[in-house]
């Protein structure tokens, strides 16, 4: 098709010449780590009032908006003010009802929490039930909760269209179809509902049914409709679903969903027994590329069985990094072009390995295994000397700048360590690539990649 590329190299070039052209090509770069010049500098510490859970992270995390929460902990990291931007943020602490302890990292299932501008959506869930038992959203500024509805049984959180403003909603699906509430996202006021006979599952190509996992996706977007023959997304004004032209949901349970890469993809959970899945990528009307379908048996060693299924299968892991689809296929995962699949230039990767998105700020993807430090998916890219100086389970920070226990280590690719440090949690990038945030016992520590002297 006209105007594609058919390599990830292609691709990722496009990417990173757009962005130079955007940023100005000859300007100069601010620091960052992976530079081979700057280290990291110590600019401010902060009381950590939520402490990480037991891996050493958070449940949630969005770094972007200064937001943590673990357990009945939530917090707003304070912000300085950022010229052209926002002006200082003040921090709180919150303590959240039991019903909205902070637990799964997925967003839009029970025991999740999303940050959005207008407030922080709590979804709550309770001993006995495994779908979502009520939704509230919490104030911005105190994390106070502002409102809070129950929910059916078997209901899904999402973003639906308002008549008036933005609003939080709820899908509700059973034999009969499925049913659509929205709230006003301020008031917490019913703005409208509707039914779709014949719907019978709802997903959204975000949050928990994304194939990007938490990072890659906003917590929650609006949703795309499956029916037995079809399936559509919700029209913005009537509140109806629109079918999209010609596309079949395959046999299964559908349960993981994305439209990107000129795709809309489809796939399925493992079946009982047999753990077989299937992936559609359907094109859109009128390309010259008709899509495809890939079948297979799922599995991921990385996760243990699932009491139902039967099968090594962990929702969380991701399926697409920036320039990937990363199938979980029996015997090593798959990494294929997500436009035209296996049949152009699939990689397959040791059993046990499987591929992330790095810090998104244009690193390459990474492959990561047990008991290997993390390196680039792309051959080419990678460095023997640099692996061999970081310990087996090193994790990517950010650039050059690695994990291994509670060692931090800024490595360069000839292997030459440029400093060192410790972290009482699993650090995070902040908004720009040359700002990390580590723990130093009760406190957050920011660091900014400076030039060295």
């Amino acid at each position: 098709m006209t105007g594609h590329r058919t390599g990830r190299a292609l691709r990722a070039l496009t990417v990173l010449c757009a962005g130079a052209v955007l940023t100005g090509c000859f300007a100069p770069q601010p620091p960052r780590f992976g530079d081979g010049v700057s280290v990291p500098a110590e600019q401010r510490r902060i009381p950590l009032t939520v402490p990480p859970g037991p891996d050493g992270s958070w449940s949630l995390l969005e770094a972007r908006e200064g937001l943590i929460g673990e357990g009945r902990k939530l917090a707003r990291i304070p912000q300085e003010a950022e010229e052209g931007v926002h002006g200082p943020v003040k921090g709180w602490t919150a303590t959240l009802p039991a019903e909205f302890a902070i637990t799964s990292r997925l967003p839009g299932r029970p025991h999740s929490a999303v940050g959005l501008l207008q407030g922080i959506v709590l979804i709550g869930g309770r001993t006995g039930r495994t779908d979502p038992t009520a939704v509230a959203l919490a104030e911005p500024s105190s994390g106070v909760l502002l409102w809070r509805h129950p929910l059916p049984p078997d209901s899904r959180v999402l973003l639906l269209p308002g008549t008036t403003g933005p609003t939080i909603g709820a899908a509700t699906c059973s034999a009969a179809g499925c049913r659509f509430t929205a709230w006003d996202m301020y008031r917490g006021t019913r703005q409208w509902s509707s039914s779709i006979p014949g719907a019978y599952r709802v997903r959204t190509p975000c949050g928990a049914d994304a194939l990007g996992g938490r990072d890659a996706a906003p917590g929650l977007c609006g949703p795309l409709v499956i029916g037995k023959d079809r399936v559509g997304t919700l029209d913005e004004e009537t509140h109806r679903p629109v079918w999209i032209p010609g596309l079949r949901p395959p046999a299964g349970t559908v349960d993981r969903v994305a439209q990107a890469n000129y795709r809309t993809f489809l796939v399925t959970a493992p079946a009982k027994g047999s753990c077989r899945a299937t992936v559609l990528a359907a094109a859109p009307p009128g390309d010259e590329h008709k899509g495809w379908r890939y079948d297979f048996v799922w599995d991921q060693p990385q996760a243990a069985r699932d009491p139902h299924t039967g099968c090594r299968w962990n929702p969380g892991l991701p399926l697409k990094t920036a320039f990937d689809l990363v199938l979980p296929v029996r015997g090593g995962a798959l990494v294929v072009d997500p436009y035209f699949g296996p049949e152009h230039q699939p990689r397959r990767l040791a059993e046990g390995a499987y591929a992330v998105a790095a810090d998104g700020r244009g690193s390459p993807d990474l492959i990561r295994a047990p008991g290997r430090p993390d390196r680039p998916l792309d051959p080419a890219l990678a460095d023997r000397r640099r692996t061999e100086a970081l310990g087996a389970g090193a994790r990517q920070v950010s650039g050059d700048l690695f994990q291994y226990g509670r060692k931090l280590l800024l490595v360069g690719y000839d292997g030459t360590v440029r400093w060192r440090g410790t972290s009482d949690c699993i650090p995070f990038s902040a908004v720009t690539p040359g700002e990390v945030t580590y723990c130093d016992g009760r406190n957050l520590v920011e660091i900014k990649a400076v030039k060295k002297d």
